[in-house]
């Protein structure tokens, strides 16, 4: 089974203490294709949310690097329509839910005080429940992890832009940007 989806999210970060952060997130799914055994179904725009833990091993200073350590779950849900073939049966309909908890580990090291290249590797895994014409497949991810890298830039007045492409294992594309309050 083949699944591609594209989302957007916005998060809200809360530092309960020095080198630790705590994140809330709610986003939207865009839609996205499903293919297995030949079929194809189309997922439509749905929901999703995160929540996640970071804590600083390393805060970086000097010659040695920043290291991070993080915890996060989320769940996202839409619904599916199969895109039959001309002389193949009508199409049906179901509702796809994926939940996640993911570890990782992520060092990197600040240039001037506003760039921060990083290296990462997360390991997760976490149920993904298919509900088509009444029965339920229980399935999870084909690679249960991600080696990443990115970019980071702080930028004055409290914002900050980041990149970030995981060629290997799990694959993403992440871009945005944040302001702090």
């Amino acid at each position: 089974m083949a699944v591609e989806r594209r989302a957007v999210s916005a998060a809200l970060d809360v530092r309960p203490r020095a080198g630790s952060t705590l994140s809330f997130g709610v986003g939207a799914g865009l839609g996205g294709l499903l293919v297995t055994s030949g079929d194809r179904y189309a997922i439509s725009p749905g929901w999703l949310f995160t929540v996640s833990y970071a804590r600083q091993l390393l805060d970086g200073r000097g010659a040695l690097p920043f290291l991070l350590f993080g915890v996060s779950g989320g769940g996202s849900g839409a619904s599916t329509r199969s895109m039959p073939m001309a002389g193949r049966t009508p199409p049906s309909s179901g509702f796809l839910y994926a939940f996640d908890i993911r570890l990782g580990l992520t060092v990197g090291k600040t240039f001037w005080e506003v760039l921060s290249p990083y290296a990462a590797v997360r390991a997760f895994g976490g149920p993904v429940l298919w509900k088509l014409a009444g029965e339920t497949q229980l399935g999870t991810d084909q690679r249960h992890f991600q080696i990443a890298a990115g970019l980071v830039s702080s930028l004055p007045r409290g914002f900050d832009l980041y990149a970030e492409l995981a060629p290997l294992g799990e694959r993403a594309v992440t871009i945005g940007g944040g302001v702090g309050f």
